[in-house]
C-alpha cells in the first residue's frame, strides 16, 4: 500500500463524493442518489468519523475513506477539525460505480489496521518486559486464525477464535496479552504479536514464565478430545509433536 504523506495523496487516494452519486444499500437492495454538498460549505475544514469511516470537507469539495491512522494524521497535520455530521458509506452502503475502488479501500484499511494492531502489541509487551520465545518453540505451536477453527465432539460441534480477535489495542486486549494457561497436555497463549497459538506438552511453559508471561483464565482449545474438521488446519496441528 502507498503511504499517504500529505493531503495531495490522501485526495487522490480517497472517494469524491459528488451530488447525484448513486449509493446502493445492499440491507435493503435500494439505490439513492447521494446529495451532501449543501452541507460542504459548513464543514470546510472539517471530518467526521463513523464506523470506521472518515469523511472530510476542502475547498468546497467532500471525499471518504476507510478509517487508518495516517488519514486521521494527514487530516490532523493540516489543521482539519472533528465535527459530527453525515458520512456516506459508513453503514454499508457502497457507491455504485465505484463500487471496485471501494471494496479495494476497505481491503487495503483492514491490512493496515492489522499491522497496526500487531506493532501496538509488540510496543506493549515490550514496555511490561514480556518477550519473545524462540522460533524453535514457536514452529510447535498452531496458530489460531482469524476465521476460527471448527472443531467437532461426540457431543458438540463448535467453532473456536482466536482470544483476541480484533484490531483495537483496548483494556481486553491488554488484559490477555502475554497470558497463558494449560489443560490435558495443550498449552493456549497470547503472544507478542497478538496472536493467539496452541501447542502441544508443557516443556514450553518454563520458556514462557522467563519471557514475561502469566498464568491466566483462558480457554485451551483442542483440550477435551476435540477433532479439527477442515482437513488443512487438522494437518497442521497432527503435525505439531511435544
Amino acid at each position: 500500500m502507498k503511504k499517504i504523506n500529505n493531503m495531495s495523496d490522501l485526495e487522490k487516494k480517497a472517494i469524491k463524493v459528488i451530488n447525484g452519486m448513486l449509493v446502493v444499500w445492499p440491507q435493503s437492495n435500494t439505490i439513492e442518489s447521494l446529495e451532501i454538498m449543501g452541507m460542504v460549505p459548513t464543514f470546510n475544514g472539517c471530518y467526521a468519523v463513523n464506523n470506521a469511516t472518515v469523511c472530510w470537507m476542502n475547498h468546497d469539495e467532500a471525499f471518504v475513506i476507510p478509517y487508518m491512522k495516517e488519514v486521521m494524521e494527514v487530516l490532523q497535520n493540516n489543521g482539519f477539525t472533528e465535527k459530527h455530521f453525515y458520512v456516506p458509506f459508513s453503514n454499508w452502503d457502497y457507491p455504485k460505480f465505484e463500487q471496485k475502488a471501494w471494496e479495494d479501500l476497505r481491503r487495503e484499511a483492514e491490512e493496515a489496521w492489522r499491522n497496526a494492531f500487531v506493532e501496538d502489541c509488540k510496543k506493549y509487551c515490550a514496555s511490561k518486559g514480556i518477550k519473545a520465545i524462540s522460533d524453535e518453540n514457536m514452529e510447535k505451536c498452531f496458530k489460531m486464525p482469524e476465521k476460527g477453527v471448527e472443531v467437532e465432539h461426540i457431543y458438540f460441534k463448535t467453532t473456536y477464535y482466536p482470544v483476541i480477535n480484533s484490531t483495537v489495542l483496548d483494556c481486553v486486549a491488554i488484559d490477555k496479552l502475554g497470558t497463558y494457561n494449560m489443560n490435558n497436555g495443550k498449552v493456549v497463549f497470547v503472544y507478542i504479536d497478538g496472536k493467539t497459538y496452541v501447542t502441544k506438552g508443557y516443556k514450553i511453559i518454563d520458556e514462557l514464565r522467563e519471557a514475561g508471561y502469566k498464568e491466566g483464565e483462558l480457554f485451551v482449545p483442542f483440550s477435551n478430545g476435540e477433532a479439527i474438521v477442515d482437513p488443512f488446519l487438522k494437518k497442521k496441528w497432527d503435525d505439531i509433536k511435544k
